[in-house]
């Protein structure tokens, strides 16, 4: 068995792989990196992902289009603070994204996602974006 180190160090690799895949446009490397029940509460999409990889890949289909969309993208991700219990973890982190014109946005993100060890390898079971609040709205 890895030590707590190995396995912290393993799924910030699984972190970067999914953004170094989105960045690619690659939908199925992307999925690689996610276990079969895998779901996702992505920045832009208000519903959650669900219902495996089908559902999965009809999201990625209009997620990646709209994304191609909009312009050059580059994303950031900030070292994740990992936990590992057994064969489960959580992931926390913020990412920063750029999309160049024509359709120009941008924001900072915080992420959390949760892996499980299946067959040795770690996979994305959840993944969870929201956008970093600026502030207390006024009372």
């Amino acid at each position: 068995m890895p030590s707590i180190d190995q396995d912290k160090r393993d799924v910030v690799a699984l972190v970067h792989r999914i953004f170094d895949s989105y960045l690619q446009f690659d939908p199925e490397l992307l999925e690689q990196c996610d276990a079969p029940e895998c779901t996702i509460w992505d920045l832009f999409e208000p519903d959650l992902v669900r219902g495996g990889a089908a559902a999965r890949a009809e999201f990625r289909k209009k997620d990646m289009t709209e994304s191609q969309q909009r312009g050059p993208l580059t994303i950031d991700v900030e070292e994740p603070v990992v936990d590992v219990w057994g064969d489960f973890a959580v992931a926390r982190y913020y990412l920063e994204y750029e999309f160049q014109p024509p359709g120009a946005l941008k924001g900072r993100v915080r992420i959390t996602t949760v892996a499980r060890r299946i067959d040795g390898e770690w996979r994305r079971v959840h993944h969870q974006e929201g956008e970093v609040p600026t502030g207390r709205p006024p009372r």
